[in-house]
């Protein structure tokens, strides 16, 4: 089987930061941490009659307004390839017992009143494989539903640059999310002899940052300390929130986010065994 290298090509407008605006206040979602503050060490804590969390007990240690990072990608792998195939030819003169096209002969196959031959046949087709997800930024197992309802409900604008330091550092950078999108992709089958050309077109690589309010509070009495977490969209509460010490320590720009993508040139796609080269298309 002959297989073309492999291209991924990064489109002009492929890249881009999104900041959403936020919904709910600071103020709001501290009202409604300390009304949930109890619950902030777990389902035992507060089924235990003789040493469960009090208001008087658990008090406030530290708050932060920070953006948590989510991505999204879209890509389209484009194939160009040949298959080899025996396509089934019937053939109703009973009487026929082999049948010559453009001089070559075939002999025919019969079961009883049926006759037929195989002629062999080289397909060239054109086939194209699309793939989008939206992936947390921080390896938690939120569904991607969730993060499409952000995208359909929620303000959000692009912004060119991200200086502030509340932003937690993704756990998850581009470059991984780029070889997710690749590896997907060439792990679909292809029934094919011989590719002539394999592209993989990055169609949209955004970084999304959006609201999150975090309180930690500490368990006077029984030394521990626990993280709600509030949705700055939504508003929804989570009482076993964490906290992210890893912020952005400079400034992050959309171009950076390009030349990120731009390191992967002669990678391995993981799973597809074929060299991938970046295509930075970027207008300026």
């Amino acid at each position: 089987m002959t297989i073309a290298q492999q291209q991924i090509l990064l489109a002009p407008s492929a890249t881009h930061i999104y900041r959403f605006e936020e919904v709910y206040s600071f103020r709001a979602a501290q009202e409604q941490a300390e009304k949930e503050k109890l619950s902030a060490f777990g389902m035992l804590a507060k089924l235990t009659p003789w040493n469960r969390p009090k208001a008087e007990t658990v008090m406030l240690a530290r708050s932060e307004a920070r953006l948590e990072p989510f991505w999204h990608v879209q890509a389209t792998r484009t194939v160009d390839y040949t298959s080899t195939i025996q396509y089934p030819v019937s053939v109703h003169n009973p009487f026929a017992q082999k049948v010559t096209i453009l001089g070559h002969e075939f002999e025919l196959a019969r079961h009883g009143d049926k006759a037929k031959f195989e002629l062999t046949a080289e397909e060239h087709c054109h086939r194209k494989l699309p793939y989008s997800a939206f992936i947390d930024g921080l390896q938690r197992s939120i569904k991607e539903s969730v993060f499409e309802n952000y995208c359909s409900k929620y303000r959000f604008q692009e912004i060119s640059e991200v200086e502030s330091q509340s932003m937690v550092k993704p756990l998850i950078p581009q470059q991984a999310v780029i070889q997710q999108a690749c590896a997907q992709l060439n792990a679909q089958a292809i029934n094919a002899h011989a590719i002539q050309q394999d592209t993989v077109t990055l169609e949209d690589v955004s970084l999304y940052l959006r609201p999150v309010f975090a309180f930690e509070f500490i368990w006077s009495s029984a030394d521990k300390s626990g993280v709600i977490e509030v949705d700055g969209l939504t508003g929804a509460v989570r009482t076993d929130g964490q906290w992210f010490a890893d912020k952005l320590d400079r400034i992050l720009t959309r171009e950076m986010l390009v030349d990120a993508s731009a390191e992967l040139a002669g990678v391995l796609v993981p799973g597809g065994g074929l060299a991938v080269k970046v295509i930075n298309q970027l207008t300026r």
